[in-house]
């Protein structure tokens, strides 16, 4: 009974790892077909445009531009092309709606920023700041 025991985890294990080794083989095909579409390049931009808004992606985009751009493959099945055609789309479109939703406040706060700024300075150009004594010489 032992044995048996031991013989089918020996099975249930290989056939793990065979299952593993598709996933990763069909996560290669798939990101080779995502990186190999038209609008790749497009999304690419949208994300980093993303990320310079929030001026966080200086080290992301110095990345990006290091690595090579896949080539094209046409090797790929063209089986849901249309849905991935569609994914690249509806991505694309909702980074730029996270873009313009981001730039938005920032705009606003830049806005304000300024407007404090030139009324500061229009305060303190009315009204110097008087020199301060000098409290060190103890006179």
């Amino acid at each position: 009974m032992e044995a048996k025991s031991k013989c089918w985890e020996k099975v249930e294990k290989v056939e793990e790892e065979e299952d593993d080794e598709v996933m990763v083989g069909e996560h290669e095909i798939l990101k080779g077909r995502i990186s190999s579409h038209p609008l790749y390049g497009l999304l690419v931009e949208a994300h980093l445009g993303c990320l310079k808004v929030g001026d966080i992606g200086e080290l992301y985009i110095n990345h990006s531009r290091e690595q090579k751009q896949p080539e094209n493959n046409a090797s790929f099945g063209m089986a849901n092309r249309s849905e991935l055609d569609q994914f690249m789309e509806a991505y694309c479109m909702a980074l730029a709606k996270l873009k313009e939703a981001m730039e938005e406040p920032q705009q606003k706060s830049m806005a304000f920023i300024k407007n404090m700024h030139s009324q500061l300075a229009e305060l303190t150009s009315m009204h110097p700041v008087p020199a301060e004594h000098d409290t060190t010489s103890g006179e």
